[in-house]
């Protein structure tokens, strides 16, 4: 064999022996495997499971940044009401059926933001389908005759409130009737001085929501679907004083409402706290006394321990 020959042989013997060394052999532990099924399956249960306890606390995340939220307007309430009485040294009415205007109606100058404006409601009622809206009932009568839906009620009436069926034929209510709350209408607002302990009196609060079933509503504006806030407050067992079909949603904020006192300050008080006399019937009035001769027949709580 010649010279060249031999020289290219033992070139392509050393060529093949480098690549034989640097070739990796399939189940090299550098080579990738895929997942098994049960692997696959394994992942996929713990994933699941994380989510189903991460959930709940996003949702509860949620749920309270929604309440601050709720609060922090209700402390924008609270400053426009403040200034409101420092100006006028009353109380606004809870309704003016001469000017069609509600409590929020008054604030607007100290708060320039539409109560009709969802960024004023608390943004749980709105997410529960909530209306916010004004309503005309009676077109004949221009000073009677209408409704409001909102998400926060006022104390226009104290304990008296407005869904107790027995209020108009009571003499002891008659007597204290617009004499307790901040003012149902303009005759009756209570002058500044008048609110005895204004840092333990409800003034502005969560409305009780409401909603009604598939069949007709009291005022064609109603879908049934919707969530229902009066805008006064009310202790008593039916939270609307209209004879409708219409039942109490649970609280905006799990088991209670966000209350704005005279004095500025929001707290959330449970709702077995907020609706039973015993525990808290002063809180609704001026005089900061329970004044339990007007109270409605226990059947008519709303909460009854």
């Amino acid at each position: 064999m010649k010279t060249r020959d031999v020289s290219l042989v033992a070139k392509s013997k050393l060529m093949m022996g480098t690549e034989g060394r640097n070739r990796r052999p399939v189940l090299s532990p550098f080579h990738a495997e895929a997942f098994t099924l049960i692997e696959l399956l394994v992942v996929i249960a713990i994933i699941g499971i994380l989510a189903a306890l991460l959930l709940p606390v996003l949702s509860r995340t949620k749920a309270q940044a929604q309440s601050t939220a709720c609060k922090n307007h209700l402390r924008q309430i609270g400053l426009a009401l403040g200034m409101y009485v420092s100006d006028a040294h009353y109380y606004p009415p809870g309704r003016d059926w001469e000017t069609r205007q509600g409590w929020m109606d008054k604030l607007y100058p100290y708060y320039p933001l539409a109560w009709t404006n969802r960024s004023w409601q608390c943004p749980m009622y709105m997410a529960g389908n909530g209306l916010a809206v004004f309503w005309t009932t009676n077109t004949v009568e221009p000073t009677q005759g209408a409704v409001w839906w909102i998400s926060y009620s006022y104390n226009a009436n104290g304990i008296i409130g407005n869904g107790w069926n027995g209020w108009t034929g009571m003499p002891a209510v008659l007597r204290k009737w617009g004499t307790l709350g901040l003012g149902g209408r303009p005759q009756w607002v209570s002058r500044e001085p008048e609110v005895l302990a204004p840092s333990e009196m409800y003034a502005v609060s969560d409305a009780r929501s409401l909603r009604r079933g598939s069949g007709p509503g009291y005022f064609p504006i109603e879908p049934p679907n919707a969530t229902l806030g009066p805008p006064m407050m009310n202790p008593w067992l039916k939270p609307w004083q209209w004879n409708q079909q219409l039942k109490e949603a649970d609280p905006q904020h799990g088991k209670g409402y966000n209350l704005l006192f005279c004095d500025g300050h929001v707290v959330l008080v449970k709702r077995n706290d907020y609706l039973f006399p015993p525990r808290t019937a002063r809180n609704w009035n001026r005089d900061n006394q329970p004044h339990e001769e007007i109270w409605a027949p226990r059947n008519e709580w709303a909460v009854e321990q």
